[in-house]
């Protein structure tokens, strides 16, 4: 019987990098990337007049968000078989979903404090 606080060695594993693999993407995985970064532009753009300062942290933000999603999306389309145009792009929209959830609830809470501000100040 083997005390618990002394464990047998850890089995030797192949601690070596793994080959790097090509990032494979077509024309239209393009075409989705500029297409979804151009409407986050055109948003942020229009609250440009309002609040300039926002306007640059949205699209940063923003942009980052899609360029993972993006890279999200390709690393599972790698691993799966050929798909056409109309999968490719649904499996886009499904690594947004998450994170425009997300941003949709902190914006809807963010507007809701400044109604209540302005309401009770």
């Amino acid at each position: 019987m083997r005390d618990i606080y002394d464990p047998p060695p850890a089995p030797e594993h192949d601690l070596a990098t793994p080959r790097a693999e090509p990032l494979r993407f077509t024309s239209s995985d393009l075409v989705c990337l500029v297409a979804l970064c151009a409407v986050l532009f055109i948003v942020s753009a229009a609250g440009w007049r309002d609040e300039p300062v926002l306007a640059i942290a949205t699209a940063a933000a923003g942009s980052l968000i899609i360029v993972e999603s993006w890279l999200t999306a390709l690393a599972f389309l790698h691993r799966s078989p050929p798909l056409g145009l109309k999968a490719r792009l649904l499996i886009f929209m499904e690594a947004l979903v998450p994170w425009c959830l997300g941003l949709a609830a902190a914006i809807a809470v963010i507007m809701g404090l400044f109604w209540i501000v302005d309401r009770v100040g």
